[in-house]
């Protein structure tokens, strides 16, 4: 058998979905011209699919695009071996509605919140804290960068305390390779301001300006608010204050397995009696969440919840199947999950059916002849927020339609002990030995 890496991506896709591509989607991508690193994800997510039986025609030319242009630059080899700093204001705005609807019993003192991997900018852990003004949070991160570079545009890029260039951040394009010729202009740009930076303080941050440019020390200070503040730390090495809850999103994924054990078990350390541990991923708008809930308790830390949002049923990217490393149990376990809800005719038919309709409606794509999904003229020119507000509004619809409701009655019926949680995800008690702390 000729080997994977050399084979065609169609060739794989009939290979474990049992199906080919139409060549307007297939010869958009190119699997032994990828990157090994992406070529893996791309198996991993072929795995994924055929576990939750997803068929190829639900591959569309969004897809494949993100296969082939984002994934490659979302992965650490892309920031110089670390992991993408990138964030989004309101990713996490679900999650710290779910915190606020939780029962905590009383206790004395403000409690603690911890968002480990926050970032930069630490958007999501602004957000909490403006959410929650009665608690202390912490964001933590292993590498704050030191310096901030703005150029007249907007762009900035990063440079440790040496001076040395980490990475460069587009202001229109999320996730980016370091172009050389970037790179090259920012670092003259650091060299001509760096001598005016006075650099006195680390509890504070310092701007010098000229020509529109603009090179901030401590950049992180600036978020900091009264019950905010950030730490520059290793999971393992946290000196704060026993915490009612960690989140830990989009961090996980990127490491082994044995290694996420290990993180989850220093986490749970630093969880006081009862507290909760978030960890699991998300894309950058909040979409394709799927999460685990490990509670503290007197023997440590045990799953109490997996949960993920509707949209990983019927999605439009490739969020449900994003893995970085073998093994990922979150992803593995919505893959048996969705799997499960597919296989309950008496609600998939029906709903496969609607979302069909309610696509269409909504001018987002269409179910062509082929079988296969093709976006409206409308969605493929339109910017990406205006797709997202209407994708957003369908799913609304589905959720007060009761399709939900729907999904969590599939898997009861699969034999899981299943409920919708306060925030209207779909959610279940892991099946022992599904998710290891």
């Amino acid at each position: 058998m000729e080997p994977e890496d050399n084979r065609s991506f169609n060739s794989l896709v009939e290979q474990f979905l049992g199906t080919s591509l139409p060549g307007r989607l297939a010869d958009n991508i190119s699997f032994p011209k990828i990157t090994a690193e992406t070529r893996d994800i791309i198996l991993r997510m072929l795995v994924l699919m055929k576990r939750g039986s997803f068929p190829a025609t639900e591959f569309n030319s969004q897809m494949i695009w993100l296969l082939s242009t984002v994934t490659p630059a979302m992965l650490p080899s892309a920031w110089g071996g670390r992991i993408p700093p990138l964030t989004s204001q309101g990713r996490h705005k679900k999650l710290d509605a779910y915190v606020a609807q939780q029962t905590w019993p009383s206790g004395n003192g403000q409690p603690v919140f911890i968002d480990l991997g926050c970032g930069f900018p630490p958007a999501t852990t602004v957000d909490t804290a403006k959410s929650m003004p009665d608690w202390s949070v912490f964001g933590v991160d292993r590498l704050f960068a030191c310096f901030v570079l703005y150029d007249a545009e907007g762009n900035y890029a990063c440079f440790n305390r040496e001076g040395e260039f980490l990475y460069f951040q587009p202001l229109k394009k999320p996730l980016h390779d370091n172009h050389k010729d970037a790179r090259n202009r920012f670092e003259s740009l650091f060299a001509i301001l760096a001598p005016y930076v006075q650099a006195s303080d680390d509890n504070s941050s310092e701007t010098v300006e000229k020509d529109g440019n603009r090179l901030v020390y401590n950049h992180v200070r600036d978020f900091e608010a009264r019950n905010l503040r950030f730490i520059e730390s290793d999971i393992g090495n946290l000196r704060l204050p026993p915490a009612r809850v960690i989140r830990c999103m989009n961090v996980l994924l990127y490491f082994d397995k044995s290694v996420r054990y290990k993180m989850r078990l220093s986490m749970g350390s630093s969880l006081d009696d009862g507290g909760i541990l978030i960890s699991g991923f998300n894309h950058p708008f909040g979409i394709y969440a799927r999460y685990a809930v490990n509670k503290k308790g007197a023997t440590g830390i045990k799953p109490c919840e997996f949960a993920f949002s509707p949209d990983n049923l019927r999605p439009l990217g490739i969020g449900p199947w994003v893995t970085i490393k073998d093994e990922d149990e979150d992803a593995e376990l919505l893959a048996d999950l969705t799997g499960a809800i597919r296989a309950d005719k008496r609600f998939w038919t029906e709903f496969n059916r609607y979302v069909d309709v309610l696509q269409a409606e909504y001018g987002i794509c269409t179910r062509g002849n082929d079988g296969f999904i093709h976006f409206t003229e409308e969605a493929q020119t339109a910017p990406p927020n205006v797709i997202m507000v209407k994708t957003t509004a369908l799913w609304n619809q589905l959720e007060k339609e009761g399709y939900t409701d729907g999904a969590v009655e599939a898997l009861s019926r699969a034999g899981y002990q299943a409920w919708k949680n306060p925030v209207g995800d779909i959610a279940v008690l892991p099946p022992e030995g599904s998710l290891p702390i």
